[in-house]
């Protein structure tokens, strides 16, 4: 089966949490998790829509450290756009999740990992949400590498999985409580975090 590159997909996330950001008002609501690994160091940002408003939290540090601090200064902002226009970018399926170890521990450290989970409910349109698990490469030599070691655990034939999915509605009959509901899976430091509730 076919590796499948999601730079694209990635493309259109961040067109899509832009316009969740500058015009929350056209959102009856919204949730974006997104946590970056890069290098290392981690940065972190939960925007969310609640009766038109936009609130944000930005947090940022070393993944050796549990808890960040919070990024008063958004200063982890440009790390989040740079991530979103890397050239190169896959998806970890759902056989990441049941690795041995986890997709942080063994991430080659030419690669940016990047946990984005999303619930949109845009107005006079089905409710849907998504949940992936990608790495992003600046170049195809360190794409290439990471593919050769890691091509078990990528998404093939865009099939991720059940844990980790692309766009999907919402059952209208499903709870909000439990419509981001999921598996939690200890991603390092980011187990603490909402975004890596897999």
């Amino acid at each position: 089966m076919a590796i499948t590159s999601y730079t694209h997909y990635l493309r259109d996330l961040k067109k899509i949490i832009d316009r969740i950001r500058d015009r929350p008002f056209e959102f009856d609501g919204a949730d974006v998790q997104l946590a970056l690994c890069k290098n290392g160091f981690g940065y972190r940002c939960h925007d969310r829509v609640e009766n038109g408003q936009l609130f944000s939290e930005h947090h940022m540090g070393p993944l050796s450290v549990h808890e960040w601090q919070a990024d008063h200064e958004q200063l982890g902002r440009s790390e989040i756009d740079e991530f979103f226009e890397l050239p190169e970018v896959f998806a970890y399926s759902d056989r990441a999740l049941d690795a041995e170890k986890n997709p942080l521990s063994v991430a080659h450290w030419d690669a940016t990992i990047g946990i984005v989970e999303m619930e949109v409910r845009e107005r006079h349109a089905p409710s849907r949400r998504q949940r992936m698990l990608f790495a992003g490469f600046t170049d195809r030599i360190h794409a290439e590498f990471f593919l050769a070691v890691e091509r078990d655990l990528i998404v093939q034939d865009h099939n991720p999985g059940t844990r980790l999915y692309e766009w999907q509605k919402i059952p209208e009959d499903l709870p909000r409580s439990l419509a981001t509901a999921g598996h939690h899976v200890k991603l390092g430091p980011w187990g603490s975090t909402a975004a890596a509730k897999l």
